[in-house]
């Protein structure tokens, strides 16, 4: 059975520890200060002595396992234990501010949490709605700014399942038997078996950074600490050089882009309306020259795409310079070309009587071979 260390003292950073088992993945010791993955929290890694410790996970009676890539030591050897604390802190601190969050969405708007996640950009929060304005999720990063500042002292504590049952937790206990309960001083209680900060103080600060919807529910992302520090100055920076791209105010900013976007669609269907003139004139141009109308484009083959009817009679077969081609007759047609034209890897296919695809090598090559096929 492992020493756990890390309920003792979630900032003891390393220990003299002993192999007392070896597995497939890794090694049990008689005590750690790693904690294995577990409730949304990445395992803890760093060394053994000289080996590598790349991850840890819960193993056989919830022993930590810790994963050692290539060779392991023995049962018996003994050696320092030591975390690589910036993973863990960082992991500590986004644990701590996930419990902050989840508080404040139950406390202050009846929203539960459902699941969470701990990542290397962000954190997230499940919750239990299908809705949440981001009006409300703003009002918990100022909550959560707020109780930053006040310091709040994290702590846990081990106790029975009826003394936690007492306790009137947002969250109900997923654990029988003793039970590990985390408070936030004057603002939250819950049952957690990870490992957290000392005080609210230590998070820095809390930025809400966008929702998306999973299982019917809303799942919130949060930064925290650097991340939080980095993802407002780099929303800084974009605000500063957009302004100065478009000579606008950062309070004009957003006005200035919608004008530039709904400018940008009207270009982009005047280009669209002079494209498909140009293809209606070249088509035309070369109508008459055969049973079909042959040749290669230098514009965009989808430029062509309105100017055929399924009724139309008229064959036509175009490529353009990046070998895309487009076939507007018959299914036997088009049958043909597949056939005659398998040297020039031609694939595509269509309906009502408009067929498109791509070939390769030589295009006029292509159409000769195509017109001999069509015409014969």
């Amino acid at each position: 059975m492992t020493d756990k260390l890390y309920y003792e003292d979630g900032y003891l950073r390393e220990t003299e520890a002993t192999v007392i088992a070896v597995t497939d993945e890794g090694i049990i010791l008689d005590r750690t200060v790693f904690y294995p993955e577990g409730g949304g929290q990445p395992g803890d890694r760093g060394t053994f002595g000289t080996f590598v410790i790349s991850d840890t996970r819960k193993g056989p009676d919830d022993d930590p396992v810790h994963i050692i890539e290539g060779e392991k030591p023995a049962v018996g050897e003994k050696k320092v234990l030591c975390l690589d604390w910036d993973h863990r802190y960082f992991y500590m601190m986004e644990h701590s501010a996930q419990h902050l969050v989840s508080s404040i969405l139950f406390s202050c708007h009846g929203i539960g949490t459902v699941a969470v996640h701990q990542g290397e950009r962000f954190f997230t929060v499940e919750t239990d709605k299908s809705e949440i304005t981001d009006d409300v999720l703003l009002s918990v990063e100022d909550e959560a700014a707020a109780a930053i500042r006040e310091n709040h002292r994290i702590t846990q504590r081990e106790m029975g399942h009826e003394e936690a049952e007492a306790l009137g937790m947002r969250r109900s206990i997923k654990v029988d038997g003793r039970v590990k309960v985390v408070f936030i001083d004057g603002l939250d209680r819950v049952a957690c078996g990870g490992v957290h900060l000392g005080s609210t103080g230590e998070i820095g600060e809390i930025q809400y950074c966008g929702q998306e919807r999973i299982r019917g529910h809303v799942r919130t992302m949060w930064k925290c600490g650097p991340l939080s520090v980095d993802f407002r100055r780099q929303n800084h920076e974009i605000v500063k050089e957009a302004s100065a791209m478009l000579s606008a105010e950062p309070e004009t900013l957003l006005s200035s882009i919608r004008r530039l976007s709904e400018e940008n669609q009207e270009l982009r269907h005047s280009l669209r309306s002079a494209f498909e003139r140009a293809a209606s004139l070249e088509l035309e141009a070369h109508r008459g020259e055969g049973s079909c109308a042959m040749f290669c484009t230098d514009g965009d083959i989808s430029s062509f795409e309105g100017l055929f009817s399924e009724n139309d009679g008229q064959e036509a077969f175009i490529i353009d310079a990046k070998g895309r081609f487009m076939f507007h007759g018959t299914k036997e047609g088009f049958d043909k070309l597949k056939s005659g034209l398998a040297s020039y890897s031609l694939r595509g296919g269509g309906r009502g009587g408009l067929f498109r695809g791509s070939v390769q090598g030589d295009a006029c090559d292509a159409l000769e071979e195509a017109r001999s096929l069509l015409d014969g």
